[in-house]
């Protein structure tokens, strides 16, 4: 994938889970760091628009999605790592600092 230079972007680990209550959580991390910011998202329809803006498929967005149905409550399931745009993370409240 060429590299977009219109906006930067940064190389995180995305996971979702399903909390006790129903709600699905969103974890952001960055390769090798402890950080781990956290959103939680009343519906599984406002946890897939943030998903979809962050460039996840919505194959593959469905296929996570049908899995926390499967697994037990605060199991994360794991996207494989992916560049989103820095902007698009801040602005889901994600606030990971980029090294520079």
């Amino acid at each position: 994938m060429a590299p977009n230079f219109r906006y930067a972007t940064m190389l995180v680990i995305v996971s979702v889970s399903r909390l006790d209550d129903d709600r699905v959580e969103i974890r952001v991390a960055k390769p090798q760091h402890h950080s781990n910011p956290v959103q939680v998202y009343p519906s599984e329809k406002e946890a897939r628009a943030v998903l979809s803006g962050f460039g996840i498929s919505q194959e593959v967005i469905d296929l996570h999605l049908k899995l926390l149905s499967q697994v037990s409550a605060n199991v994360p399931l794991k996207f494989p790592p992916m560049d989103v745009p820095q902007q698009e993370l801040l602005s889901r409240g994600f606030g990971l600092r980029r090294r520079v």
